[in-house]
């Protein structure tokens, strides 16, 4: 069975490494990608496909019009609880749009199948996120000098960096705070800000900028306290990828978290206001033993079976 996988964007957005860890995942069950395709697996965000909705949903489609078929898309992002009432609105049509153009619909969570379900009437596989493989060789850093609350990936607004520096400014040792990343294109202004909030509560805030997967590694598994501070997240690569080097993180309360917490059970610390006491006394609790089981792959194989099927 041949797969194309099609995941318009940089090769370090999320969205992009998930699609070549799905197909790398689908190749250990029997799926290939190269030559003429069985099938079109499709990601979609609309940040990857057009400066707003709208044109992200044109684009999609138009192109979706001429892909080879049977089509499968996975949605990331999906709308349906965006604070924003009328960007919420706007967002559901433009992936109601996506959904009527594909033959099958993935998700990665079951809280995400039922936004699929109530914006398109559609039903959505729910295939988890897969735990990338974590890659050695990184330098220790030279932040661990210290004890350290961690959160990987882009600085953006809602991620949650402000609560993080609020609970080591809440905490005696005021332990030092380490964003292993850089900021999301369009989001400079933010790091400046985090830094101004950080030495006005006396939190030294370390900002690395973009690392490497080796460096990546590294950093997630000298942190003393790994974080997952974003309420809003509608599935989480960040926190697969704490899993992958290791790690129970503590995470912030929410539909994804708690989904997770369910689903794999022992691999989070959720909370609902930030308190770092305890990991800090004892921080071998943020550490797994192995990382939870991950189905990506076999599942996606088995969905193309199906699909192919019908």
């Amino acid at each position: 069975m041949i797969v194309r996988p099609v995941a318009p964007g940089p090769p370090d957005h999320g969205v992009v490494r998930h699609a070549a860890l799905v197909a790398a995942r689908a190749a250990e069950h029997g799926v290939g990608s190269a030559g003429p395709p069985d099938l079109v697996h499709a990601q979609f965000t609309d940040a990857l496909w057009g400066p707003d909705i709208a044109s992200a949903a044109d684009a999609f489609t138009s192109w979706a019009a001429g892909a080879p078929r049977p089509l499968v898309v996975t949605l990331h992002d999906v709308p349906g609880a965006d604070p924003d009432p009328a960007r919420d609105a706007r967002r559901t049509a433009g992936y109601a749009r996506v959904v009527a153009a594909c033959d099958a619909v993935v998700v990665s969570a079951e809280h995400e199948a039922a936004k699929v379900a109530a914006l398109s009437g559609r039903a959505a596989t729910v295939v988890g996120l897969p735990v990338p493989d974590p890659v050695p060789g990184g330098a220790e850093p030279a932040w661990a000098d210290r004890p350290t609350l961690g959160v990987l990936g882009f600085v953006y607004p809602g991620k949650g960096h402000a609560d993080v520096l609020d609970a080591a400014a809440r905490h005696p040792s005021r332990p030092r705070v380490v964003a292993a990343g850089g900021a999301s294109p369009g989001h400079g202004t933010l790091v400046a800000e985090l830094r101004a909030r950080a030495a006005a509560d006396g939190v030294d805030l370390v900002v690395t900028g973009a690392l490497s997967d080796a460096d990546l590694t590294a950093a997630a598994r000298a942190v003393t306290v790994p974080v997952v501070p974003g309420r809003t997240v509608s599935a989480s690569g960040t926190l697969a990828t704490w899993w992958a080097c290791g790690r129970r993180p503590l995470a912030a309360d929410g539909p994804y978290v708690r989904e997770q917490a369910t689903r794999r059970p022992g691999s989070v610390i959720t909370y609902g206001r930030l308190d770092v006491t305890d990991a800090l006394a004892d921080p071998a609790r943020t550490r797994l033993a192995a990382p939870p089981r991950c189905t990506a792959g076999a599942a996606h194989a088995a969905l193309y079976r199906r699909v192919l099927a019908c």
